[in-house]
C-alpha cells in the first residue's frame, strides 16, 4: 500500500534559529478555571501545533533550526470560546496558563420543508483505494493533533445533515479520538465551522472499517457547498499508524488537507477521501 504524503513549509521568518524548545501550559475557561480539553493550539499558518488533552494541558514542540520572528504568535481556538492570541516570544517562557472566555455563536437560518424533502448519500461507499493518508507522526505523536483530513460535498439548495462516515484503513492505537467539523466554503477552502457544539468521536481497541456519526441531534443546516473535515485530537501511547484511504484520479471531487492544529488549508483537485454524506433535501 503506497502512502500519499503531505508537507507544509513553514512561512517566512526574520529571527535566527534556534535549539528545540518545548512549551508547555494548561488551557481553563474563564472565570471558573475548569479544564478545556481538546483546544487548538499553535502557531498559525505552521505545521507547529497540538491540541491539549482531557486536563486542559499540552506540550508544543518548538523544531530545532525552525525560525522565528516576532511577528509570529500562539493560537488558541475551541468552539463555543473566543479565540486567544499571544506573541510567540511570551509563550516561551513558563508554565502557560490560558484562559478562553464563552463566545456567542450566530448561527445561520435555513428554511427547509420537510413534506417536500427526500434522503440522499452523498459520495460513493468505497474504501479499497490504493493510496491513504496517515494523521500519526511516527516519534512525535501528540505534535500531529489536530491534523485534519476534509472532503467538500455538494449542495445546490436548502439541506439538513442527517449523518456522516468515514473509512478508517490502519489503527494501532489502543484509542484514538476524532472531531467532526463542518465548514462552509469561502474562496474554495474550507472557511467558518457551521456547528454549534463540538461533536467528538472516540475509537477504542484499534477499531478499523467505517465509522457512522449521527449527525440529527445537532440540527446541522447547509444551502451551499459544503466541507466536513476528520480532526485527529487523541491517540493512546505506543500507536503509529492512522489512516484514512484517498482515491485519485477522482474527476469533480476535491481533497483537503491541514497539517497542523492551526495550519491554513491545502487544497487537492481530483482527489476524494472515503467519506460519505447523508442529507435531507
Amino acid at each position: 500500500m503506497k502512502h500519499f504524503i503531505f508537507c507544509c513549509v513553514l512561512a517566512g521568518a526574520t529571527l535566527p534559529a534556534f535549539a528545540q524548545k518545548t512549551i508547555t501550559g494548561r488551557v481553563s475557561e474563564a472565570p471558573s478555571g475548569e479544564a478545556l480539553a481538546y483546544v487548538s493550539i499553535g502557531i498559525p499558518g505552521t505545521s507547529i501545533g497540538t491540541v491539549s488533552g482531557e486536563d486542559g494541558r499540552f506540550t508544543l514542540e518548538i523544531p530545532e533550526k525552525t525560525a522565528l520572528s516576532d511577528r509570529d504568535s500562539m493560537q488558541f481556538y475551541l468552539l463555543g470560546y473566543r479565540p486567544q492570541t499571544m506573541p510567540f516570544g511570551a509563550a516561551v517562557s513558563g508554565m502557560l496558563d490560558i484562559r478562553l472566555e464563552p463566545g456567542v455563536l450566530q448561527l445561520r437560518e435555513v428554511v427547509i420543508r420537510p413534506d417536500e424533502t427526500r434522503l440522499k448519500v452523498l459520495g460513493k461507499v468505497k474504501s479499497k483505494y490504493r493510496m491513504v493518508v496517515n494523521y500519526a507522526l511516527e516519534g512525535k505523536i501528540n505534535q500531529n493533533l489536530g491534523a485534519e483530513i476534509g472532503r467538500r460535498f455538494t449542495v445546490k439548495k436548502p439541506t439538513r445533515l442527517e449523518s456522516f462516515q468515514f473509512f478508517v484503513a490502519a489503527n494501532n492505537f489502543d484509542t484514538v479520538r476524532f472531531r467532526i467539523n463542518v465548514y462552509d466554503l469561502q474562496k474554495g477552502k474550507p472557511g467558518d465551522n457551521l456547528l454549534h457544539e463540538q461533536i467528538i468521536v472516540p475509537l477504542v481497541g484499534k477499531k478499523t472499517g467505517w465509522v457512522k456519526v449521527d449527525l440529527q441531534a445537532y440540527e446541522v443546516y447547509a444551502e451551499d457547498d459544503l466541507v466536513v473535515g476528520v480532526e485527529w485530537i487523541y491517540g493512546s501511547k505506543g500507536g503509529t499508524e492512522l489512516t484514512i484511504p484517498i482515491a485519485m484520479p477522482a474527476p469533480g471531487s476535491k481533497h483537503f488537507y491541514k497539517y497542523g492544529s492551526r495550519n491554513r488549508w491545502k487544497a487537492f483537485t481530483a482527489m476524494s477521501a472515503a467519506m460519505t454524506l447523508e442529507v435531507r433535501q
